[in-house]
Protein backbone atom coordinates (compact mmCIF):
# COMPACT_ATOMS: atom_id res chain seq x y z
CA UNK A 1 0.00 0.00 0.00
CA UNK A 2 1.33 3.90 -0.83
CA UNK A 3 0.49 5.64 1.83
CA UNK A 4 0.71 9.73 2.55
CA UNK A 5 0.16 12.31 5.09
CA UNK A 6 -2.49 14.64 4.29
CA UNK A 7 -4.58 17.87 6.33
CA UNK A 8 -7.89 17.42 6.20
CA UNK A 9 -9.78 20.41 4.79
CA UNK A 10 -13.40 19.58 5.07
CA UNK A 11 -15.82 16.82 5.66
CA UNK A 12 -19.17 16.04 4.56
CA UNK A 13 -21.52 13.01 4.97
CA UNK A 14 -19.40 9.84 4.71
CA UNK A 15 -16.45 11.57 3.46
CA UNK A 16 -13.39 13.42 4.36
CA UNK A 17 -11.84 16.14 1.71
CA UNK A 18 -8.05 16.37 2.39
CA UNK A 19 -5.05 18.10 1.32
CA UNK A 20 -1.59 16.53 0.53
CA UNK A 21 1.37 17.14 -1.29
CA UNK A 22 2.35 14.96 -4.19
CA UNK A 23 5.54 12.95 -3.46
CA UNK A 24 8.15 13.22 -6.48
CA UNK A 25 10.82 10.45 -7.05
CA UNK A 26 13.19 13.28 -6.97
CA UNK A 27 15.38 13.74 -3.80
CA UNK A 28 16.20 10.32 -3.00
CA UNK A 29 19.36 9.18 -5.01
CA UNK A 30 22.24 10.27 -4.26
CA UNK A 31 23.24 12.29 -7.14
CA UNK A 32 20.16 14.62 -6.54
CA UNK A 33 22.54 17.56 -6.54
CA UNK A 34 23.78 17.11 -9.76
CA UNK A 35 21.08 15.51 -11.51
CA UNK A 36 19.13 17.80 -13.78
CA UNK A 37 15.74 16.52 -12.90
CA UNK A 38 16.49 16.85 -9.46
CA UNK A 39 17.42 20.83 -9.29
CA UNK A 40 14.44 21.69 -11.29
CA UNK A 41 11.93 19.57 -8.90
CA UNK A 42 13.77 21.24 -5.96
CA UNK A 43 12.92 24.37 -7.45
CA UNK A 44 9.30 24.04 -8.87
CA UNK A 45 6.75 24.04 -5.63
CA UNK A 46 4.95 20.30 -5.17
CA UNK A 47 1.57 19.88 -6.41
CA UNK A 48 -1.01 19.88 -4.21
CA UNK A 49 -3.85 17.45 -4.32
CA UNK A 50 -7.15 17.39 -3.04
CA UNK A 51 -8.68 14.15 -2.21
CA UNK A 52 -12.20 12.94 -1.34
CA UNK A 53 -11.73 9.72 0.85
CA UNK A 54 -14.04 7.71 2.43
CA UNK A 55 -14.88 8.12 6.27
CA UNK A 56 -17.43 7.21 9.11
CA UNK A 57 -15.51 9.39 11.32
CA UNK A 58 -16.19 12.88 11.83
CA UNK A 59 -12.75 14.32 11.80
CA UNK A 60 -11.93 18.16 12.46
CA UNK A 61 -10.60 20.39 9.57
CA UNK A 62 -6.70 20.57 10.59
CA UNK A 63 -6.22 17.76 11.66
CA UNK A 64 -3.09 15.13 9.94
CA UNK A 65 -4.67 11.45 8.89
CA UNK A 66 -2.43 8.83 6.97
CA UNK A 67 -4.45 8.12 3.48
CA UNK A 68 -3.57 5.19 1.54
CA UNK A 69 -4.13 3.34 -2.36
CA UNK A 70 -3.12 0.11 -3.19
CA UNK A 71 -0.22 -0.41 -5.44
CA UNK A 72 -2.41 -2.25 -7.73
CA UNK A 73 -4.34 0.33 -8.64
CA UNK A 74 -1.29 2.53 -9.74
CA UNK A 75 -0.27 -0.08 -12.05
CA UNK A 76 -3.52 -0.65 -13.54
CA UNK A 77 -3.76 3.04 -14.24
CA UNK A 78 -0.28 3.41 -15.49
CA UNK A 79 -1.12 0.07 -17.75
CA UNK A 80 -4.05 1.98 -18.88
CA UNK A 81 -3.10 5.40 -19.88
CA UNK A 82 0.78 4.96 -21.16
CA UNK A 83 0.41 1.26 -22.83
CA UNK A 84 -2.67 1.54 -24.74
CA UNK A 85 -1.87 4.72 -26.42
CA UNK A 86 2.00 3.06 -27.16
CA UNK A 87 0.94 0.09 -28.45
CA UNK A 88 -2.55 1.40 -30.66
CA UNK A 89 0.54 3.75 -31.91
CA UNK A 90 2.54 0.87 -32.93
CA UNK A 91 0.21 -1.38 -34.37
CA UNK A 92 -0.74 1.86 -36.47
CA UNK A 93 2.28 2.47 -37.70
CA UNK A 94 2.96 -1.25 -38.86
CA UNK A 95 -0.50 -0.62 -40.61
CA UNK A 96 0.75 2.77 -41.96
CA UNK A 97 3.97 1.22 -43.52
CA UNK A 98 1.71 -1.93 -44.98
CA UNK A 99 -0.42 1.32 -46.99
CA UNK A 100 2.76 2.54 -47.91
CA UNK A 101 4.00 -0.55 -49.40
CA UNK A 102 1.05 -0.95 -51.27
CA UNK A 103 0.19 2.37 -52.13
CA UNK A 104 4.13 2.83 -53.43
CA UNK A 105 3.86 6.37 -50.59
CA UNK A 106 6.57 7.69 -48.59
CA UNK A 107 6.50 7.94 -44.61
CA UNK A 108 3.75 11.14 -44.46
CA UNK A 109 1.08 7.76 -44.91
CA UNK A 110 2.92 5.98 -41.86
CA UNK A 111 3.10 8.74 -39.51
CA UNK A 112 -0.54 9.88 -40.23
CA UNK A 113 -1.80 6.46 -39.47
CA UNK A 114 0.18 6.08 -36.15
CA UNK A 115 -1.01 9.58 -35.01
CA UNK A 116 -4.49 8.49 -35.64
CA UNK A 117 -4.04 5.35 -33.70
CA UNK A 118 -2.74 6.85 -30.85
CA UNK A 119 -5.23 9.02 -30.79
CA UNK A 120 -7.64 6.26 -30.23
CA UNK A 121 -5.75 4.47 -28.01
CA UNK A 122 -5.99 7.83 -26.02
CA UNK A 123 -9.46 7.58 -25.94
CA UNK A 124 -9.64 3.89 -25.52
CA UNK A 125 -7.46 4.83 -22.67
CA UNK A 126 -9.94 7.38 -20.98
CA UNK A 127 -12.76 5.03 -21.44
CA UNK A 128 -10.60 2.40 -19.32
CA UNK A 129 -9.53 4.88 -16.80
CA UNK A 130 -13.18 6.45 -16.11
CA UNK A 131 -14.24 2.43 -15.55
CA UNK A 132 -11.22 2.22 -13.20
CA UNK A 133 -12.21 5.53 -11.18
CA UNK A 134 -15.51 3.74 -10.58
CA UNK A 135 -13.57 0.76 -9.05
CA UNK A 136 -13.98 0.87 -5.47
CA UNK A 137 -10.72 -0.46 -4.82
CA UNK A 138 -9.27 2.96 -6.71
CA UNK A 139 -10.16 5.19 -3.75
CA UNK A 140 -7.55 6.54 -1.20
CA UNK A 141 -8.21 4.75 2.40
CA UNK A 142 -8.22 6.34 5.79
CA UNK A 143 -5.56 4.37 7.51
CA UNK A 144 -5.26 6.44 10.70
CA UNK A 145 -5.68 9.71 11.91
CA UNK A 146 -2.70 11.18 13.50
CA UNK A 147 -3.85 14.54 15.17
CA UNK A 148 -3.91 18.32 15.10
CA UNK A 149 -0.42 19.66 13.34
CA UNK A 150 2.06 21.32 15.39
CA UNK A 151 1.72 25.11 14.92
CA UNK A 152 4.38 27.00 13.38
CA UNK A 153 5.00 28.98 16.48
CA UNK A 154 6.22 25.91 18.37
CA UNK A 155 8.69 25.28 16.07
CA UNK A 156 12.00 26.00 16.91
CA UNK A 157 14.49 25.35 14.31
CA UNK A 158 13.22 23.36 11.50
CA UNK A 159 16.42 23.94 9.41
CA UNK A 160 17.46 19.99 7.95
CA UNK A 161 21.11 20.86 8.78
CA UNK A 162 22.69 22.64 12.54
CA UNK A 163 23.03 26.23 12.57
CA UNK A 164 25.63 28.07 13.49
Amino acid sequence: MITALAEVTGSGEGYLTVRCQQKTSCGSCASKSNCGTGIVSNALPGKVLDIRVPSDKPVNAGTLVEIGLEEQTVLQSALVVYIFPLLFAIVGAFFGQFLADLMATGEGVIILSSLVAGGLGFLVARHFSRKLEQNAGATPKLLRILGNPVDSAAVINAATEDSD
